[in-house]
């Protein structure tokens, strides 16, 4: 999972080159391991190679571009806290807050309700956003320039120069969530190191400084021996480590984007062939569904008129036939019956197979222990006189009764109701 860091120029230099399309970016692509395995300046429409072989894309904003603010806000939610921002900021601003992608900072429980706010330009931000998305970036992050620089020591300010071929960009950085950025255009007679060096000594005078500077430019800012201004060489790692320490609890300016200008709204376009593979799919089981329903509808027809066939040539004289199987199991009860066999929960079945079960149990020494027998609605009613027999031995009978496939029930104290299983 690499990942393409870009470091834009300031837009004022875009409006100074007219002849160009877009001025050279400088650009490093790093992989999982953190190593830099490729890096140099290049416009931004170039880059395609190397935003293909990133898995994320990191813009490093100009520090020019981007103010950043520390307001208190009311303690509203992050939705009610975004739609409020314009109005917030808009005394702040010299631009309509309409025209600008306003972020606020993550909260971080100060008793003042103070919020840090980047604000950016939209129109500059979307167009970054759709050239990038045009090369084939899919993932995006946009960072403040001034807050990727480290701070290494909490006391001391940290400033980084780039130069645009005569346009100068100064990104300043003096607090955790303070930084902002200018750009400069050399003054004739006057060395660059020398204006760079007024510049931030009138920003931050009393500040100790550390500078990042082209490697070809060091000595010429050592030379010049500003107080508290350390000189050293400016390369890819400070600034890699300065957006891993942001990416935590920093403020991704793509949040203030909409979805359609993000880029990051649902596209049909991109899932058309799998859409399209799981209609089929769908289509094809409603298809086989809808198949094996009709045949089993005519299976289920040709059994059920089997069934009333053989139902007929068993019983010619059956006029009405509902339930052929309900119909053909009552006439062969009722024929067993007319032929003297007995149904498994006719009375004299139910009294036979208790009177085997109660034989078998020490309270049938007892000849006064059943009360009465009462037969209702195909069910054998047995009262026993003392409860507590009842009790005792209705486990007993339950097991004896079980291979008859009678059951037993009790419905009231002292009261057994038997009848049949099947």
């Amino acid at each position: 999972m690499s990942t393409l860091y870009i470091r834009l120029p300031a837009r004022t230099t875009l409006d100074s080159v007219a002849a160009v399309p877009m001025p050279d970016c400088r650009f490093a692509l790093v992989s999982d391991q953190g190593r830099i395995t490729r890096q140099g300046s290049e416009q931004l429409s170039g880059l395609a190679e190397p935003i293909a072989a990133a898995t994320r894309v990191v813009l490093i904003l100009a520090a020019a571009d981007v103010n950043l603010l520390q307001l208190q806000v009311p303690p509203l939610s992050d939705a009610k806290l975004k739609l409020a921002l314009p109005n917030l900021v808009e005394e702040q601003l010299l631009a309509d807050p309409s025209d600008c992608v306003i972020v606020a900072g993550r909260k971080r429980g100060a008793a003042d309700n103070s919020r840090l706010i980047a604000v950016i330009q939209r129109d500059w931000l979307e167009l970054l956003v759709k050239t990038l998305r045009a090369l084939g970036a899919n993932q995006l992050q946009a960072w403040p320039g001034q807050l990727c620089l480290p701070l290494r020591e909490p006391n001391m300010s940290v400033a980084a120069i780039t130069d645009h071929g005569g346009d100068i960009d100064v990104a300043l950085r003096t607090s955790k969530e303070q930084g902002l950025g200018w750009s400069l255009a050399p003054v004739s007679g006057q060395s660059v190191a020398h204006e760079v060096l007024g510049s931030l000594a009138a920003v931050a005078p009393q500040q100790a400084l550390t500078l990042y500077v082209p490697q070809s430019n060091v000595a010429a800012y050592q030379e010049l021996g500003a107080e508290r201004v350390t000189v050293q060489p400016d390369d890819w790692s400070h600034w890699v480590a300065g957006v891993q320490e942001l990416s935590r609890d920093g403020i991704d300016l793509m949040g203030g984007l909409t979805a359609s200008a993000a880029g990051t709204e649902f596209s049909w376009h991109r899932w058309r062939w799998p859409l399209g593979l799981a209609a089929a799919l769908l289509l094809v089981n409603v298809i086989s569904l809808n198949y094996d329903w009709l045949r089993m509808r005519r299976e289920a027809g040709s059994l059920r008129a089997g069934m009333m066939q053989n139902y007929r040539a068993a019983f010619p004289k059956e006029t009405v036939i509902v339930d052929p199987v309900a119909q053909a199991k009552q006439k062969i009860a009722a024929s067993e019956r007319s032929g003297g066999q007995l149904a498994p929960d006719d009375f004299i079945a139910l009294a036979a197979a208790f009177g085997a079960a109660w034989a078998g149990v020490p309270q049938s020494a007892d000849a006064g222990a059943i009360a009465a027998l009462e037969y209702r609605d195909h069910h054998l009613l047995v009262r026993l006189k003392n409860s507590a027999d009842a009790d005792a031995v209705e486990a007993q009978i339950k097991a004896a009764l079980q291979p008859n496939r009678l059951t037993l029930s009790k419905p009231a104290t002292g009261v057994w109701q038997i009848g049949s299983g099947k």
